[in-house]
């Protein structure tokens, strides 16, 4: 049903919110899941401390939003989402899905930002001062005139829980078109997909190849992965170009892995061709075939 950008420094208060919003939603008997780094067996810190880091965590939240985006749910992203340009993109992906989405920020002091970091636990959740730093100077607020910011709700999450509360209420009431009259300008409206949010489908011409190409791909790193790790399987195998990676619990058979290709590319071709605009999509897609029927 719509995406809810949440967005703010580091230890802003972000989760707390985040929580709280679910809670109201699902008062209403709305489906609502949170995404977020430790929702993804990732910790915050190392995820941020470089450049070559945060741009694999970005690409791992986006692909986890893109996965779960339906017209039938909520999804509350819980992250820093920083970038103007990263939060564009989540917008795009709204836009493709047909669905609403806005965005909250939450804005604290960045003495409060910093004693709510230090209460964290070290190997958990909490950053180091360095990447704290970091983070904190090249944060881009939103901005409400820009469409991907819009609707923008913005509150103070040092300020306690009542003053929080009407601020949610009106996201609650904004995403589920209940706002009041003087409240319609608010109103998160139902995105569109456009030819320059959407990537056009594969072509019947070269459909069957570019799957069998994808799903080839993610065999051939798997089969690389399971050499270097000879008879005590993989593991974790990393699959990269914006595809989360695979967790193996055994050996697996080349036979069985072309047994599992066959079955994807029927179960593709008949009814998930809508569902696969590029070779990558197919990729993630049989990635997470595997990730159900591998035990």
């Amino acid at each position: 049903m719509a995406l809810v950008v949440l967005s703010g420094q580091p230890c802003s208060g972000k989760s707390s919110v985040a929580a709280a919003l679910k809670q109201l939603l699902e008062g209403k008997g709305l489906e609502v899941s949170i995404i977020d780094e430790p929702g993804l067996s990732m910790k915050r810190n190392l995820s941020y401390k470089d450049s070559i880091s945060e741009k694999n965590t970005r690409g791992k939240l986006k692909s986890a939003v893109e996965r779960a985006i339906s017209k039938r749910h909520f999804i509350i992203l819980d992250s820093l989402n920083n970038i103007k340009g990263y939060r564009y993109e989540l917008w795009c992906i709204a836009r493709a899905a047909g669905t609403r989405c806005c965005v909250v920020h939450c804005a604290v002091p960045k003495e409060q930002a910093w004693a709510w970091n230090e209460g964290r636990e070290p190997d958990h959740d909490a950053y180091s001062s360095d990447v704290f730093e970091d983070l904190w100077r090249r944060y881009e607020e939103p901005d409400a005139r820009q469409r991907w910011d819009a609707p923008l709700f913005r509150l103070a999450p040092d300020q306690g829980a009542d003053s929080m509360q009407p601020v949610l209420q009106g996201v609650v009431d904004s995403l589920t078109e209940q706002a009041g009259p003087r409240q319609r300008s608010v109103v998160a409206k139902q995105l569109q997909p456009t030819q320059a949010t959407s990537n056009a489908p594969l072509s019947a011409t070269n459909l069957l190849a570019e799957i069998d190409g994808g799903a080839q791909d993610v065999i051939g790193r798997i089969s690389a992965a399971q050499e270097l790790a000879g008879s005590s399987g993989a593991g974790r195998v990393q699959m990269g170009d914006g595809v989360d990676d695979l967790q193996l619990s055994r050996p697996v058979t080349l036979g069985e892995l072309r047994r599992h290709k066959r079955v994807f590319l029927k179960m593709s071709t008949q009814s998930l061709a809508s569902r696969l605009p590029d070779r990558q999509s197919a990729q993630r897609m049989f990635v997470n075939y595997l990730r159900e029927h591998v035990d």
